[in-house]
């Protein structure tokens, strides 16, 4: 079992090890996400994409309560070890990873069987949707294996494992990247072939995670039902708000999807290439995301605000650093882009349009990123779960369907890229009215920050019950 490494040392270097090593992680998986694009785009078939495009969606929506039980495992346990309670940090990482199974394996047999009338909705028809139901049911069924790999993985990372959890994950990509051409091509199976390659990877970053967990870091220990109903509510409490901050986003994405889908297949097809594009090209985001979490955590518990200003600062350099050389570099590379997907037309514009336009948004929508996970990891999951249905759900459906009466699919792209940049600036600003009030010894609420007034009912911050979020 680890200590509470992030209590000390610059916070600069903490969060430039777990973003790289994240980010490095997360892009090998989000990578091989886009191979497996290219390799379907290779079999000539608009339908393959578009179907693909249509699974992920829904996809997302299965993910996130994965994301969610993580976000609140690894905050929880990020908290135990800052307070130095290692003993309860393995026993919230065992019941974490139970409670995990316990919500997967009813949402994968509720999702399998309405699979149909789910991407109906989102808008595939006809042969689409019986390509993306089937896609979408063999990819899901591993649902309980991805809860073990993403909320795995999280615990190595706020245990101090960062370079582990990489190596894990970046094996994982490894497999998929192997087995994508095989399955797809030598195996002549096609699109199931990338859905059994995907699962695959789980199943191999899963055990690994595990085997790490239990002989390298001791972090999980027996099964005993007391202290799972002890740590029932602690979990359940921090989960439930951060399952709801996430599934904004995926509802978000259906939202997007349904608006590209009547514009056609090729729409369609050209969101799930800039989809796939977007998580490679903006992978140190992502990263940095999964890595503020599990510091402001730890110096929330070991009661250091003053290093919980540094990490949000210095996060917010990092975004607009980062973000800016990545949009330009798409800018000069659409063409290239446009070529190896095999793209023309509405699809090729659709591409260029997001590659010289829509990415320069990621400057301010990253800012989101970094103040979602401050929020939760200071005990405030609400302030996440505004965020993020302000996002998706406030500004995104009016702005996209503006956009699509407007301009077409240029303009839902347009649309949901303004709704994540007005966001990421108000939650950045709420996130440092948040840790000046936290400063100064209040408990502060959305009320408090609205009326900018310490607020009138006090009480600690208490160690060990933060979530993280993002």
């Amino acid at each position: 079992m680890s200590d509470a490494p992030y209590t000390q040392g610059p916070v600069s270097r903490h969060l430039i090890t777990l973003s790289t090593t994240s980010a490095v992680g997360i892009g090998s998986l989000f990578l091989v996400d886009l191979v497996d694009m290219f390799f379907i785009s290779l079999l000539g078939e608009p339908a393959l994409a578009a179907a693909v495009g249509y699974a992920g969606a829904a996809l997302f929506f299965m993910a996130s309560i994965c994301i969610a039980l993580s976000i609140a495992v690894s905050t929880l346990v990020g908290q135990a070890l800052g307070a130095d309670r290692d003993d309860d940090a393995r026993h919230l990482a065992t019941n974490g990873l139970v409670l995990g199974l316990l919500l997967t394996i009813p949402a994968t047999a509720i999702s399998l069987i309405w699979a149909e009338p789910i991407l109906s909705v989102l808008g595939a028809k006809g042969e689409t949707l019986a390509l993306s139901v089937r896609y979408f049911s063999l990819l899901n069924a591993s649902l309980p294996v991805l809860v073990f790999s993403i909320v795995g993985t999280g615990l190595l990372r706020v245990a101090g494992a960062a370079k582990r959890s990489m190596n894990i994950t970046l094996i994982g990509g490894a497999v998929n990247a192997v087995l994508d051409p095989l399955f797809i091509f030598g195996f002549d199976w096609g699109l199931d072939g990338a859905a059994l390659a995907s699962v695959a990877s789980r199943l191999t970053v899963a055990g690994l995670t595990l085997y790490a967990l239990l002989k390298h870091h001791r972090m999980l220990t027996g099964l005993a039902w007391a202290t799972f109903k002890r740590d029932l509510k602690p979990l359940s409490s921090q989960a439930w708000p951060a399952l709801l901050t996430n599934l904004a986003t995926p509802l978000g994405a259906a939202f997007v999807t349904s608006q590209m889908a009547q514009f056609g297949d090729a729409a369609v097809a050209a969101a799930s290439v800039t989809g796939r594009i977007t998580p490679v090209a903006f992978a140190g985001l992502f990263g940095l995301s999964g890595s503020v979490g599990p510091v402001v955590a730890q110096n929330v518990g070991a009661d250091q605000l003053d290093r919980v200003r540094d990490t949000l600062s210095t996060a917010t350099r990092y975004v607009w650093s980062y973000a800016l050389p990545i949009a330009i570099g798409l800018a000069l590379m659409n063409s290239l882009i446009i070529s190896a997907f095999s793209l023309s037309g509405e699809a090729a514009s659709l591409v260029r349009f997001f590659c010289v336009v829509i990415a320069f948004s990621y400057c301010l929508s990253g800012l989101q990123f970094i103040a979602n996970p401050t929020f939760s990891a200071m005990s405030h999951p609400g302030y996440s779960t505004v965020a993020n249905i302000g996002r998706d759900l406030l500004l995104t459906l009016p702005l996209v369907l503006i956009g699509a009466s407007a301009f077409g699919p240029h303009g839902v792209m347009a649309g949901q890229a303004l709704a994540g940049s007005l966001a990421g600036v108000i939650s950045l600003g709420v996130a440092r009215r948040l840790i000046r009030i936290e400063a100064d010894g209040h408990r502060a609420t959305l009320s408090d920050w609205l009326h900018r007034t310490p607020c009138e009912f006090h009480r600690p911050v208490a160690p060990g019950i933060q979530t993280r979020g993002h």
